[in-house]
């Protein structure tokens, strides 16, 4: 009996085994882990990444939320977190320009300024706790500031211009202005800052009074910033108060005496003393002014102005244009003195009053070893007038050979003692002087804002507080409006009437000649 052999049949060239075939599905299936495991780390990583590192934009109209220099400098110089509780159980119209704020200044300090919010009706042990604490009414809406164990509080009402016109016909409050950011900067700078920087007012020359109706804006702005202002008589006292960190001259009428000198002297070579210096045009002072130019800054006897096109009352009693003397002169600061001015360098400003020019002695200066840095420059057409007074009604001309041509100095700034190496910190002088008192006066802001941020610039850099070189100007709200004339009104109406309902038709009638084809 024969038997039959069986054979496997060979495989065909060019088909895998089921070793083979079955190693390349597995490598298959790692190559697609390994591609989607891949895909997952980059996401993760992209995402730590930008968790981390990441920036903000604010695209609001008129950057509404957008924290000012001083602001992001001070939240960057925090050592310890700070505390903020919201307890705002009535002041609805405040609590989202709060919120919002308060976000921006989380972002900004990197984990270093925390925010709670606590409802009284929804959190009531909470509310009772904090009130225990921090000792305030179930009815106050305030901001609770802590740092290290010390607290201030914010106020509603010091957050905000309300508007009470609608008040009775029932309606709440609109919010006008929004204040927020420097009140509550304000407030870190206070708990943060080891001592309050005090600056004293000299008084007895005719000067403003720091209580009176001239200086209440800038006694405000000065309060917000952390500083301290007082006045002193130094005919009443034998040596500038030690507690002083600096000494304001606020445009004089009549010349301080030698004893009074003096004082100012021994402050500034002996104490390294801060003095920030507005000079008073219309009043001779020929000691103060000698004093200035032993330092290098020399103010001129004259008065910066131009002639032009004025508004003026003709013989009718009506007001036009006509060729007269303009004695307020614009001025712009200065790209030199930007280490004072940061952000303001090349921004114009206009001054209240007559105004003297400086000349700055550089060789005097180097003599010295002291920097001087022009920061204030007049205006285009601007010259030194030396034979105009004020209310002089003859005519007025640039003489060469006795007045001084522009762009003249009307600002500067001096440091006496740093060393050249920047790296190097050692105790300065630092002066401040500006041939202009007028523009600092409530008057003078209302002429031109930017003065007071100026004016806060020039104490801080003058307190060594470079780092809050700026002010923090209130942010009004604005009414959103669409101003359109009679073409754009037409075109308007003809792409929403017109254009855009025949787009849409047309898309209709294809999608349905395609269906019904």
């Amino acid at each position: 009996m024969a038997t039959e052999t069986l054979k496997t049949p060979p495989a065909k060239k060019g088909t895998a085994t089921p070793v083979k075939a079955g190693f390349r599905r597995v490598a298959i299936g790692a190559n697609v882990f390994a591609q989607v495991l891949l895909i997952f780390v980059i996401i993760l990583v992209v995402n730590i990444i930008a968790f981390r590192q990441y920036s903000r934009w604010d695209f609001s109209r008129n950057k509404k939320y957008e924290l000012s220099s001083m602001t992001t400098n001070v939240l960057n110089s925090l050592k310890e977190p700070v505390k903020a509780v919201v307890f705002f159980p009535t002041a609805q119209a405040l609590t989202a320009d709060v919120s919002l704020l308060l976000k921006e200044y989380e972002y900004a300090s990197k984990k270093k300024f925390n925010v709670e919010y606590v409802d009284p009706y929804k959190n009531l042990s909470r509310a009772r706790e904090l009130s225990e604490k921090y000792k305030f009414g179930s009815t106050d809406n305030i901001v609770i500031l802590d740092y290290k164990g010390k607290s201030k509080f914010v106020n509603a009402q010091d957050m905000a211009d309300l508007d009470m016109s609608r008040a009775m016909y029932g309606e709440p409050p609109t919010v006008r202005a929004f204040k927020g950011e420097q009140a509550i900067t304000s407030a870190v700078l206070e708990l943060t800052e080891e001592k309050q920087n005090k600056l004293y007012m000299v008084t007895g020359h005719g000067e403003p009074e720091l209580a009176g109706p001239e200086l209440t804006v800038f006694a405000a702005y000065a309060g917000r910033v952390n500083l301290k202002l007082e006045q002193v008589n130094l005919n009443g006292v034998d040596a500038v108060p030690a507690d002083a960190n600096g000494l304001i001259i606020f445009a004089p009428q009549v010349d301080l005496s030698e004893r009074e000198m003096k004082l100012v002297t021994d402050f500034w070579t002996e104490k390294k003393g801060r003095l920030f210096v507005l000079l008073g045009p219309t009043g001779k002072t020929p000691r103060l002014d000698q004093f200035l130019a032993t330092e290098g800054i020399e103010p001129r006897n004259d008065l910066v102005l131009k002639t032009g096109k004025v508004l003026a009352r003709d013989e009718s009693g009506g007001v036009g244009l006509k060729t007269g003397i303009m004695t307020d002169p614009t001025a712009v600061l200065t790209p030199q003195g930007k280490a004072l001015s940061k952000d303001l360098a090349g921004v114009g400003i206009q001054l209240l009053g007559a105004t003297r020019s400086l000349n700055i002695d550089p060789t005097r200066a180097k003599m010295l070893k002291v920097a001087i840095t022009p920061i204030l420059e007049s205006g285009e057409g601007f010259w030194g007038e030396t034979e105009y007074k004020p209310g002089d009604n003859k005519p007025v001309f640039f003489d060469p050979k006795k007045d001084t041509i522009g762009p003249l100095t009307v600002g500067a700034a001096l440091e006496k003692g740093a060393m050249d190496d920047p790296r190097v910190k050692v105790e300065t002088a630092r002066m401040v002087v500006i041939g202009n008192g007028g523009f600092l006066t409530d008057s003078g802001l209302r002429l031109s804002e930017v003065g007071i941020d100026f004016a806060m610039n020039s104490l801080n850099w003058l307190t060594n507080r470079e780092e809050t070189i700026s002010g923090i100007a209130p942010k009004e709200k604005k009414p959103v409006s669409l101003s359109l004339d009679e073409q754009q009104l037409a075109r308007l109406a003809l792409t929403v009437l017109g254009i855009i309902p025949s787009i849409i038709g047309v898309i209709g009638f294809a999608v349905w000649w395609q269906r019904r084809a």
